[in-house]
């Protein structure tokens, strides 16, 4: 996480940042405004082999196992936040293609984003969304901070965000969660350099720009670990 808000001053700077990583271990990551105080299990978490954090973007909890973490850093005034979000699942789309997923952008509202509850990222596929067989295959957030946009996003491998359900305080008995892993879509798991370099090529044709390999400068590396501190405190975790 401190990485990724690190990364918002290349967006300062007027540069789009692609990033690409997976956790470990596992993690249960809630939105910056979801209330999880009192609502979920961190000692389960624990005893499950899971970490809790909470992400600086918005949206609902995901739980990051088996699945690949894209975060994009980008100037502000690059869009609203829905054509933002829009044209980047529409470049993941259009990565996933290359595997041959039949990835679709489901269809933009004008209206309000919702309110972040309890429910888990991936039960609701809503307007904006990438799908796949009539099912969420990607859960994404955004946050813009001082002429800087940064959106997160979850892409399954494998659909285990019914064990965020699991991790809930009280309500209902869990239920299964209506999204879909690429595993179930292709039949088999793409190779990490296989997926991360189809979702490349998919940001440069869709968004016309180059994508070149780098890594986080001395200063860079300093800022991370200087913001990596906020987000291993509790009272930023458990906030609300």
């Amino acid at each position: 996480m401190a990485i990724d808000e690190t990364l918002m001053g290349a967006g300062r700077r007027g540069e789009m940042t692609l990033r690409l990583y997976r956790w470990e271990p596992g993690c249960l990551s809630f939105g910056r405004n979801q209330t999880a105080r009192g609502r979920y299990d961190g000692d389960r978490a624990a005893e499950l082999g899971y970490d809790v954090v909470r992400r600086p973007t918005g949206g609902r909890s995901v739980l990051h196992h088996r699945e690949l973490t894209y975060a994009v850093t980008a100037p502000a005034d690059w869009g609203s936040l829905r054509d933002v979000y829009i044209r980047i699942n529409r470049a993941l789309a259009a990565g996933l293609r290359l595997l041959g997923v039949d990835a679709t952008v489901q269809g933009a509202s004008d209206g309000p984003a919702p309110r972040p509850t309890v429910r888990a990222c991936f039960r609701d596929p809503l307007p904006g969304e990438l799908t796949a067989a009539g099912r969420k295959l990607a859960g994404s957030a955004q946050w813009r901070e001082a002429g800087a946009l940064l959106q997160h996003g979850s892409l399954l491998l494998h659909n285990d965000q019914a064990v965020v359900e699991r991790l809930r305080t009280g309500g209902p008995p869990p239920a299964e969660v209506p999204a879909v892993g690429l595993v179930e879509l292709l039949g088999r798991e793409p190779g990490p350099e296989e997926l991360e370099t189809a979702l490349a090529t998919g940001f440069e044709r869709e968004l016309s720009v180059e994508i070149v390999p780098d890594r986080l400068t001395s200063e860079e590396t300093l800022t991370a670990e200087r913001l990596a501190a906020g987000y291993r405190d509790p009272n930023w975790t458990w906030r609300r």
